[in-house]
Order: structure tokens, then sequence, then C-alpha cells
């Protein structure tokens, strides 16, 4: 991988902009630049310097900064990825790579980082997992870039570059094999405030320790693997809008297992200060890469998502509570909060379905109700693909297909190719299986791992699967 790390030269110019930037608690040198004025796309195409002298070097314009958080050595703002690696949404909303439509399966791999980062650095299972993925068909995975609790931002903080060392390690293991990554930043809504001792409600405020943390936290990981062709796309978090506009002061509902001794109404947060996150997180992944596709990590969009952000707007300001309206979506409705949770510079709407037997009956269900009307998940699928296209925006199905609650039903494989059937017919291009936190090819996961690879070998067949292009 090449870190284009290059000595310490600061300009009188660039000085100055750090010196701008300390009141805002960013990561010095992460302060706006140049680099905001520039369309989406074509972010980071300069060096995010604002001005510049006729004596400045190429060096100069790409001058190393220091993290005043970390402690560790950051590159200026400016394209890490020059040579436009990974997944990138054209206008209108079509997914490419390497300048190739591209449509595909992947699997989610919770635990390659998230349960090597603390344990032996020789110990490394990903290495095979990414080789048995390979002899599947399957190419590219998603996985946090991070760890799901308190305990690694505590590591992180101790000893940035021993944990960036694990992390150095999967990417050029999956550079070596040619596994793409879908990168999650910021995988539980919980951890970061609590590690700062702040409430969740912390993310609607940019100038919260939380919001600060995450920008100079996304500067170190972008800037560090931007140029890495192993790195496919940017992930803000997992399902941050499930627990958006979720309100309960008296019984404390939907703060299951939230630590603390007295819970406040501050710990809720609302899908407006969710959307502060998303803004300041996608805004610094953009000064470092302009090119790879950004997208949200949400769940299923909520049946009653806009009656609920209505609500938390009337919130009461002192005690940072609110009643919850369970009012049920419309279609246009579940359109209009698809566009109101992706909002700009992310480029891709995102969702997480694992439906199955959720009506008790044992049997696999193959219809839902999200506005009052009773559709089969290909239409449901191919909503959220509709709301992706009206928006001039790629769609994302970035986890499916489990199938926990049917481990041992004789028609669990039948379900599951009907399931990537009507992904496909709805027009999807990319979606990944929810397939297990630790590898296995076990059992239902190696049925899953075969069925998704088939589907791969298709769609290369039909021009449609450039995986190895990635690579060129």
């Amino acid at each position: 991988m090449n870190r284009n790390r290059i000595p310490l030269i600061l300009t009188l110019s660039a000085l100055l902009l750090l010196l701008l930037s300390c009141g805002r608690g960013e990561s010095m040198g992460a302060a706006e630049t140049a680099e905001s004025d520039l369309p989406v796309g074509e972010a980071g195409e300069g060096t995010g310097k604002t001005e510049k002298t006729t004596t400045e070097t190429e060096e100069e314009q790409m001058a190393v900064i220091q993290s005043s958080r970390f402690g560790i050595e950051l590159p200026a703002p400016g394209n890490r990825n020059p040579d436009r690696f990974g997944f990138h949404v054209e206008e209108g909303g079509e997914i490419r790579l390497a300048g190739e439509k591209f449509c595909g399966f992947g699997v989610n791999y919770f635990g390659a980082f998230a349960h090597y980062w603390y344990g032996d650095y020789d110990d490394q299972p990903f290495a095979e997992a990414f080789k048995k993925l390979k002899e599947y068909g399957v190419d590219f995975i998603r996985m946090p870039f991070g760890g799901y609790w308190t305990d690694y931002y505590e590591a992180f903080e101790r000893d940035p570059d021993g944990v960036l060392r694990y992390l150095d390690r999967i990417v050029e293991e999956a550079e070596a094999q040619k596994i793409g990554i879908i990168v999650s930043l910021f995988w539980h809504d919980t951890a970061l405030p609590l590690h700062l001792g702040e409430h969740r409600s912390a993310m609607g405020d940019p100038e919260s320790g939380t919001v600060g943390y995450a920008r100079d936290y996304a500067s170190v990981i972008v800037s560090r693997y931007a140029s890495s062709p192993a790195v496919w796309a940017w992930e803000i978090g997992n399902e941050y809008n499930l627990d958006a506009d979720l309100c309960d002061t008296s019984g404390w509902n939907w703060l299951n297992g939230y630590p603390g001794d007295e819970p406040t109404g501050f710990d809720y947060f609302s899908s407006e200060e969710m959307l502060v996150f998303y803004r300041e997180v996608s805004a610094k992944i953009r000064e470092y890469d302009g090119w790879r596709m950004i997208e949200t990590g949400n769940g299923e969009m909520r049946p009653f998502a806009k009656a609920s952000a209505a609500a938390s707007k009337r919130m009461n300001k002192e005690t940072h509570a609110w009643e919850v309206d369970w009012t049920k979506n419309s279609r246009r409705a579940f359109d209009e909060m698809n566009a109101v949770m992706t909002p700009d510079p992310i480029d891709c709407l995102c969702f997480h379905l694992q439906h199955g037997t959720g009506d008790g009956s044992g049997r696999y269900v193959e219809t839902m109700d999200p506005w009052g009307k009773t559709i089969s998940q290909r239409e449901y699928f191919a909503a959220y693909k509709e709301a992706a296209d009206a928006m001039g925006k790629g769609c994302l199905f970035g986890e499916m297909g489990d199938f926990l609650d049917m481990n041992g039903a004789p028609d669990l494989e039948e379900h599951f190719r009907a399931l990537i059937g009507d992904i496909r017919a709805s027009g999807i291009q990319i979606a990944l299986t929810w397939q297990f936190q630790d590898f296995t090819d076990a059992g239902n996961d190696g049925m899953k791992l075969s069925v998704i690879g088939e589907a791969n070998r298709e769609l290369k067949e039909e021009g449609l699967y450039p995986a190895e292009r990635a690579w060129d």
C-alpha cells in the first residue's frame, strides 16, 4: 500500500489554516478548505490549500500535518485516491467499478478486524477466510474499521500506531487476495459518545467532542487507506436510523443495556441530530477521497419514520424528550424520508432487511406491509431502488438474508435463491448477505456462499461483474 508519507513541510498559509482549525477541535489542518467549494466527485483534485506560491513544490502541497488528538501524522486534506479506485456513483445513480457498471453479491464479515485488533497479531483467520471467499466466487465484503464498544477507542488513543498495524495487515491481505472492502467507520452509535462522556444527542452538535472525534478518526482512516484498491466504498455507521427519533423517559425503553446510573432524554437522539453527524463525517471523507461511493449504513426505513421525525422536532429542549408519533408512512413519505436520510455528499441510499418468519408461523414470509398495503418483497426492494433513482443516487442492500430463524428449514435454500432473484429483478445492483461475525462456511453459511457465488458468475457472464477490473 502506498501511504505517501512525506516529511513535515508547512507553508505559512498552511500554518494559518492549522491555527484556525484548532478552535473547532478538529484534527489540525482539517478545517474547511477550498475543497468544500468543489462539486461532489471532484473534491480532492487539489491539495486542500487556499493559496499557493510559485515556490511551493509538489511535496509542500501534500504537507504532513500533526493530528492534535491522536499524535500521529496525517496528510493535509487533498485527494488520496488519484487512481479512482473503488465504487463510483455516476450521475443518475448507476454504480460503477473501474468505469464499468457493477452488479454483484458480497458478504458481511463483522469480525475480520473487530475480533482481531485485541488479539495476537500473528493469529490472522481473515487470510484463510478471504481465500475461501474467492473460491466460492465472492469478491467483496462489508466490515467495520473499528471496534464495537468503547474499549476500542481507549486502545486506539493509547497506541494508534499499534492498532493501525492490525488494520494495515488486513488491507494488505485484501490487496494480495483481491478482496474489496466496504469500510464502515463508526459501527455502534453509542460507543463514541459514551467513550467521551457525552450523550448520543451530541451527534447533533458540530462542536461536540463526539463529532470532533469522528472527524479526526475519519481523517486518519480515510487518508491512510484511500489509495488502496482494496477499499471499494465508505460507510458512516451501522443502522443509526433505527435508533433515531425514539424516546421514552418513563420506562427508558430503547436504551437497553445503555450504561449509566441515571439516563436522561439526551441519551436519545433525533434523526435531525443524526444527519448532522452524517454530513460532518461524509464531508471529512470527501476531503481525502472525492471519488468513492459513500453510504450511510442505514437499516430498513422505519414504517413510522416521517411522523416520528416530525415529533422529535417538538422535543422539550430542556429535557430533550418528546412523545413518539407512530403514524405509519405513506409511500410518498417513504420516498421523502429516504431522501432526507441520504444527505449530500452521501451518494448512495442504503437499507438493511432481515425478514423471514416474522408472522410466527415458522414459514418464510415473502410479503410485507410498509405503508398500509400488502406488497411482495420484490416490490418492496424495488421501492428502495425507485427512491434512490429519484435522487440520482446509488442503492445498496447492505444486509440481507441471515435467515437465522430458519436454520434447519428444508426449504431454506429455495427461499434464499428466491431472495437473490428478487433483488436482481428489483434493479438493485449490490447486496450483501449478513453472513457471519467470524468466518464459517459450514451448513447454511456454505449454502449461501455457493448461491451468491453462482449469482456472481452469472452476472460476470452478462458483463455486469467486473470485479477483476478493480485491481488494474
